[in-house]
């Protein structure tokens, strides 16, 4: 009876042997005899009786109890019956379980596989380790790569979008399923003959969902005439967005200054040195521009122009569509750390309290994770002597001479900022009923000041309003 036990448990995978005795040391070792009557050469296809020697096979099976287990077993070799044949020894052949040269059960292997796909190389063989399999990452690896690669079923609902292999120089056509939201094949390029190509081999495919690539268009008709094109709502809500900014980009000066009179922000205090790049820059942006403009003139196209001018055709394109040159927008400052704690802040200098420490002690009990530096610096901006412990040496740079930012005299933690071109196009194409009553309010004194943004805000939203609930009757005269 424990005979059979031991025999269920380690050679079941393995017909046609004999268990002799299990040693149990440091690891399990089970000795295994074949006992086989014959075995067939896989060449000549001719089964021996006849033995020529015997000798040792061993292989590492999954671990019993925490301890590792080596299988030892006492195989033959036989002698050709075939008297032609090129080989006359040969090593004894098994049904399956056993297949020449591995060094580990079936079982074995399957649960480094398994582990491989999971985990990885060096995760993997941390935890294989931890099981009692002695493997490396390259080993992992090599398992990995032994699997068969798995198939993905094609879909009849598919969608095709680019991608890059390096960004800005090569891109490839990914083709993913709309079901699983997973992709089924990468192709190398972009181009129509690829994709029809590889339509070609699918002809079961009925939807596709693509961009506006005339690339993909082209090959779609190619490969599957009889699918039915869909694009996809991103890529058309984008094309609005960018078709949005060529339109305002022509009176782009214009509506800046119309948002900027609704919600005034003057400019921080710049240095001298600062002030002198800014004029630098936006004189070699005008520079560009003209150049843009003379080239255009002159007969060259957008490709030939960026080319020359060593810019992206996006700029050119957008140069040419300007009226003038845009000014530099100023970017917006983004709420700090200390603004919900501003109002407390101001409240408590005002009674004469300057000492950063203790103001840091009473916001950390509002709530403030920052450090005692940013509170320094705060106070520092405002003070007007220095402080009684301030050594001798720093006195000088304890007070901050000149006039204090214009964000530092925020009430609020949630200040006014100017709208920049990019937000009035981000306010433009949101949807209306999730605006705040802030950005209601300014958008809709622009309107009223400018007929442009009125009448393209009205057919973007009408627009949006089409894509996102279907609604026909929003956009029909």
């Amino acid at each position: 009876m424990e005979n059979e036990v031991l025999v269920a448990l380690f050679l079941t995978h393995f017909p046609g042997f004999r268990l002799d005795h299990v040693q149990v040391e440091a690891t399990v070792a089970v000795v295994a005899t074949s006992i086989q009557p014959t075995s067939g050469y896989p060449k000549c296809g001719t089964c021996s009786y006849r033995i020529h020697s015997r000798y040792r096979r061993h292989l590492t099976d999954l671990p019993v109890c925490g301890a590792a287990v080596t299988l030892e077993l006492a195989v033959r070799r036989f002698v050709c019956q075939k008297p032609l044949c090129h080989r006359q020894i040969f090593c004894e052949r098994f049904v399956d379980g056993l297949t020449a040269y591995i060094r580990r059960s079936q079982r074995a292997r399957a649960t480094i596989q398994h582990v491989s796909v999971v985990l990885g190389g060096n995760a993997g063989a941390a935890l294989l380790t931890r099981m009692q399999h002695d493997v490396s990452a390259s080993t992992v690896l090599r398992a990995a790569r032994l699997l068969s690669p798995i198939v993905p079923q094609v879909p009849e609902v598919i969608g095709v979008d680019d991608f890059a292999f390096r960004r800005g120089h090569v891109y490839g056509t990914v083709i993913f399923s709309l079901e699983t939201c997973r992709p089924i094949d990468l192709l190398p390029d972009r181009r129509a003959s690829t994709l029809a190509t590889w339509l070609k081999q699918h002809p079961h495919i009925k939807i596709i969902s693509r961009g506006r690539s005339l690339e993909y268009e082209k090959g779609i008709r190619e490969g599957a005439p009889t699918a039915q094109h869909v694009l996809d709502r991103w890529h058309v809500l984008k094309n609005c967005r960018e078709a949005l900014e060529r339109q305002l980009g022509r009176d782009r000066t214009a509506i800046l200054e119309i948002c900027q009179d609704q919600v005034p922000m003057p400019p921080p205090p710049r240095t001298q040195s600062e002030q002198l790049c800014r004029t630098e820059h936006q004189q070699q942006r005008q520079k560009v521009f003209g150049q843009i403009h003379a080239l255009s003139k002159g007969g060259r196209s957008q490709r030939a122009i960026s080319r020359t001018l060593h810019l992206s055709r996006g700029r050119v394109r957008g140069a040419l569509a300007a009226k003038m040159p845009p000014p530099i927008d100023r970017r917006q400052r983004l709420p700090g750390i200390l603004e919900p704690f501003l109002p407390y802040l101001q409240q408590r200098f005002g009674e004469g309290e300057q000492n950063a420490g203790q103001l840091l002690r009473e916001l950390r009990e509002q709530g403030f994770p920052g450090s005692r530096k940013r509170v320094a610096q705060w106070i520092q901006i405002r003070r007007t002597t220095a402080a009684k412990i301030t050594p001798g040496p720093y006195i000088a740079t304890a007070v901050k001479n000149g006039p204090i930012p214009p964000f530092a005299e925020t009430m609020s933690g949630e200040s006014d900022r100017a709208w920049t071109f990019q937000h009035l196009i981000w306010v433009m194409l949101r949807d209306q009923t999730k605006l705040d009553t802030q950005n209601q309010h300014v958008l809709a004194a622009i309107k009223a000041r400018c007929e442009v943004v009125s009448m393209a805000h009205d057919l973007t939203q009408a627009f949006t309003l089409l894509m996102r609930e279907r609604q026909l009757q929003a956009v029909e005269p």
